[in-house]
């Protein structure tokens, strides 16, 4: 869906008239356009079509384009053409004289030439099957654009957005032209046989369907790339059947649509129209072919910020809503009557780094602010609860509101590790920002790590970097390492993972992070204290009843997972990839690696990391330099499963590389760190 033609979204009918050589014509005397000798040889004749494009937008057409305006630009949908724009056509080809015939079907294209007023002119190229003769037989032709074939009965196949927006072609809504008898004409001077056809026009077929994101009162920006659905009140894939024609809402003739889908299907429609700012509404639009029904039909309708995926499966839902509605009429622009109020944002763990020992005192852990307003890291906590080995039932493995330790997210500076050289290894640009120690500005990270991690020689790397405010190094669980500070190693516990050996099995501990509101005038926000606490978001943390077992590695939240999770989501698609345990290398990212379609044929795979400054496909062969996309790859693994061990989740990973989402461009993940 990277760009979408003029014909995308419309409330009136745009006319296209196709004519053999000139304008649309009926007049069998016209002028054929003679085919060149290159084009001659091709076999069968050229069919050479002009084409106009002719028709002003209706009301509803202007106001989704003010609506679809980011930034100056229209945000994934193409309201003009320039000279050279090519649209991919298909057309099928029927002998009307000889039942039962076989289609035949050719992929052409339609080009651009020019616009000359409110006209565009255009022409199509196609070479004519094999052995037809139009003036022998009854041949009609019929086409589509906007698909992506058109199967054997005729049916031109409309298939997911995805389809076209994976493989970088523009995305146009579905146009067809209704069967039309083929003619031949010769011209008298040259004596060449042409072929042309009377009155071609495409029609748009189905219906837009707005559905309104209200940002007013949100405060993160939101990107939704996914809409699902589950009705019969209208479908989205299906084939339109180009020789089979019925009497649609408005009592016109157009061809039947064959479907699939039902009541019981989720259907899902994948886009890019840009996001809606806070403070902002935005209208998301979606073809569809509405369903003739009376009354009222049930519609439950989800947003997602990341796309369903054939290998891994659904993600979770952002915004759910469900209501009722009336018909929809074919060949209009509807907006749903609802305005979803946007989700909002909080502090997020966006990346964990678990090292090895049973004790578990080698972690990272990075906090991200992905929303329009500084968090004050004083309300916040890290909370640590403990695997219990004499637990017999999932009531019992963990406590579920007593925390094991506890620790504020904005440590005293007199409880940091000191290196004992005298090398700083902590940071902190609150200066440099103009704010009070502890205010994460927006989309800016805060890491901790403890002193027995090594943060890679990297420490002016991370000053350069814009996403990263604080690194604050604190202790790790024994002697120099914690400065022999007891102090230091209690604030540090609460940071650790420990391992807790069973019968064989290794279980870890589980975190989360809860903001903590003083419930009465004085009240104490330390544990135990008078306060309200709210879980805000969660590492290991759920209540499924599986008990929490990860390796030691790296772990990422992926790009535009953005929402707080109260519980974390385990299953392939959920919020979470990992990687073989390589610290420091992306601390101060919101996600390091973006999608480079220069790249999507090389080894890569189009995976991007945002400190390779190389272009185009070549690729260093420096693992510090590629950011480890090969040594060490970031793979998708079910973190449901019973083995838990690295390797064990590295062989059952559906998806062994795990690739940026397209529209995780270079673009959105500077923005995200700005």
């Amino acid at each position: 869906m990277k760009s979408m033609n003029l014909l995308r979204i419309y409330g009136a009918t745009l006319l296209i008239a196709l004519t053999a050589g000139m304008s649309a014509c009926k007049n069998e005397e016209a002028p054929v356009t003679t085919p060149t000798t290159a084009e001659a040889a091709i076999g069968g004749e050229k069919i050479s079509f002009d084409v106009d494009i002719a028709g002003l937008p209706s009301d509803d057409l202007r106001m989704l384009i003010q609506e679809n305006m980011q930034g100056g630009k229209h945000a994934g949908l193409k309201f003009v053409w320039n000279p050279g724009d090519k649209e991919t056509l298909y057309l099928a080809f029927k002998r009307a004289d000889a039942p039962g015939s076989k289609l035949q079907i050719h992929k052409s294209s339609l080009t651009i030439l020019k616009k000359e007023g409110s006209v565009y002119k255009a022409r199509v190229n196609v070479d004519a099957p094999y052995g037809i003769d139009p003036t022998k037989e009854k041949i009609m032709v019929a086409g589509a654009i906007g698909v992506t074939g058109i199967n054997a009965t005729g049916g031109a196949i409309v298939p997911n957005p995805h389809s076209f927006y994976s493989s970088g072609e523009a995305y146009t809504l579905p146009m067809y032209f209704a069967p039309t008898q083929l003619r031949a004409k010769e011209d008298p001077k040259t004596k060449q046989k042409g072929y042309y056809a009377d009155n071609l026009t495409f029609h748009f077929y189905g219906a837009m369907v707005g559905a309104t994101i209200d940002n007013t009162d949100g405060n993160m920006t939101y990107s939704p790339h996914e809409i699902t659905l589950k009705t019969d009140a209208l479908t989205t894939e299906g084939t339109i059947q180009l020789f089979d024609y019925e009497t649609d809402s408005n009592n016109k003739s157009v061809p039947k649509w064959k479907t699939t889908q039902n009541a019981s299907t989720m259907q899902r429609i994948y886009f890019e129209q840009g996001d809606v700012a806070v403070g902002k509404k935005h209208t998301y639009y979606f073809w569809a072919v509405p369903t003739k029904f009376d009354g009222r039909r049930e519609m439950l309708m989800e947003f997602r910020t990341d796309a369903y995926d054939e290998t891994l499966g659904a993600t979770e839902s952002d915004i759910t809503t469900k209501w009722h509605v009336k018909q929809l009429a074919a060949s209009k622009v509807h907006r749903l009557p609802l305005e979803l109020p946007a989700p909002k944002g909080d502090l997020i763990i966006t990346e964990v780094f678990i090292g090895g020992g049973t004790y578990g005192g080698a972690t990272a852990w990075e906090f991200y602010n992905p929303t329009n307003k500084p968090i004050d890291l004083k309300d916040y906590y890290i909370q640590r609860f403990d695997y219990c080995k004499t637990g017999n039932s999932p009531s019992t493995w963990y406590s579920s509101n007593k925390p094991t330790y506890e620790s504020r997210l904005l440590p005293d500076p007199n409880l940091l590790f000191q290196d004992g050289l005298g090398v700083a290894s902590s940071i902190d640009k609150s200066g440099d920002y103009g704010i009070r120690r502890g205010i994460l500005p927006p989309h800016k990270s805060a890491v901790f790590y403890t002193a027995a991690v090594v943060n890679k020689g990297m420490m002016p790397q991370f000053r350069n970097r814009d996403g990263l405010v604080y690194l604050f190094n604190i202790a790790a669980e024994t002697g120099i390492l914690s400065n022999y500070s007891a102090d230091k190693r209690q604030y540090a516990q609460a940071f650790y993972a420990p391992r807790f050996d069973v019968k064989g099995e290794q279980y870890r501990s589980r975190h989360r992070i809860v903001r903590k509101t003083s419930s009465s005038k004085g009240g104490s926000k330390t544990k135990g204290g008078s306060c309200t606490c709210e879980t805000i978001d969660a590492f290991f943390w759920y209540t499924n009843g599986i008990r929490a077992q990860y390796p030691t590695a790296t772990y990422f939240r992926k790009p535009g997972r953005d929402l707080p999770r109260k519980e974390m989501q385990i299953n392939h698609n959920s919020d979470w990839v990992m990687r073989h345990r390589y610290e420091a290398l992306d601390w101060g990212y919101r996600f390091s690696y973006y999608y480079d379609r220069d790249r999507v044929k090389t080894p890569a795979l189009g995976i991007h990391w945002m400190e390779d400054t190389s272009t185009g496909s070549t690729i260093p062969g420096a693992s510090t330099k590629n950011g480890y996309i090969y040594e060490r790859p970031i793979f998708a693994p079910d973190y449901s499963k019973d083995k838990m061990g690295f390797d064990e989740l590295k062989a059952q990973a559906k998806l062994y590389k795990y690739i940026p989402p397209m529209w995780w461009t270079k673009e959105r993940a500077l923005a995200a760190d700005r």
